[in-house]
């Protein structure tokens, strides 16, 4: 029996603390696509698109003094321009973009079984310690008699059940912007603002989205051995929105 319960109840918790750490750590201290330029390149870019007509706000930041990539946007937080940039998160301590994006992901799916593993442990305990049950007393009997049977436990089954609702809704939110319409956060809100994408009352045309299948390999770069090749786009550099539809090959740069 203790076997038993190392193997599936110890050892998939011990597994999902060390990915929920790991992808959290990962997700605070990453680089999450800092866009970098020596005083000389950013000279040279003034320079380049003064002469050609083009400094303009929309394609330059005047704050940072470099031309800002497509998908990229000047964080206010941060005070620095975050390639392929979804948001400013303050629970990592960081900005969520093309360098940590798949690691906050990570996070939040393994903090949203993290949640489920502390609404576990409180059942468990109600049923080990408290006698009562809901099948026997009914609903509001076993609220009742599981709440005076210990406050602080049923303090944090309440917290865990708040904090699972919004983990849950921001990771169906976020899955369903990668997967589905091949955006960032940041693009969703502010999409009228963006001349490369069509918006109607009901919908966003993507020049980004591939189809779910093929979103969700390029933005956890899958590769299961060589099966997929996934399209891997330094957003960094990236100022142009061309892509190859039919080799695959990716993103030009201009």
């Amino acid at each position: 029996m203790v076997h038993l319960n190392f193997l599936f109840i110890h050892l998939p918790f011990l597994v999902n603390s060390i990915a929920l750490f790991y992808n959290f750590g990962k997700s605070w201290k990453s680089d999450p696509g800092i866009i970098k330029a020596t005083e000389e390149q950013k000279k040279k870019t003034i320079v380049e698109l003064a002469e050609t007509g083009s400094l303009d706000l929309s394609i330059f930041c005047s704050t940072c003094l470099i031309r800002k990539p497509v998908r990229s946007k000047h964080c206010g937080v941060c005070n620095r321009c975050i390639a392929k940039f979804d948001h400013h998160c303050p629970w990592v301590g960081n900005c969520v973009g093309a360098g940590n994006h798949r690691y906050f992901m990570g996070y939040l799916f393994f903090l949203l079984f993290m949640i489920c593993w502390m609404i576990y442990g409180c059942i468990s305990y109600w049923g080990l310690h408290c006698e009562t049950s809901y099948t026997k007393d009914g609903f509001w009997t076993y609220i009742t008699q599981i709440a005076t049977c210990s406050p602080w436990m049923f303090w944090m089954f309440l917290n865990s059940v708040f904090h699972f609702m919004w983990v849950a809704v921001l990771l169906m939110c976020q899955m369903y912007q990668i997967s589905c319409l091949g955006i960032t956060t940041n693009e969703r809100m502010n999409a009228r603002r963006y001349k490369h994408f069509k918006v109607t009352t009901t919908s966003i045309e993507s020049p980004f989205n591939h189809g779910c299948v093929r979103n969700i390999i390029d933005f956890f770069e899958f590769r299961c051995c060589g099966l997929f090749r996934p399209v891997i786009v330094d957003w960094t550099r990236q100022y142009t929105i061309e892509y190859d539809q039919i080799s695959g090959s990716g993103y030009q740069l201009v």
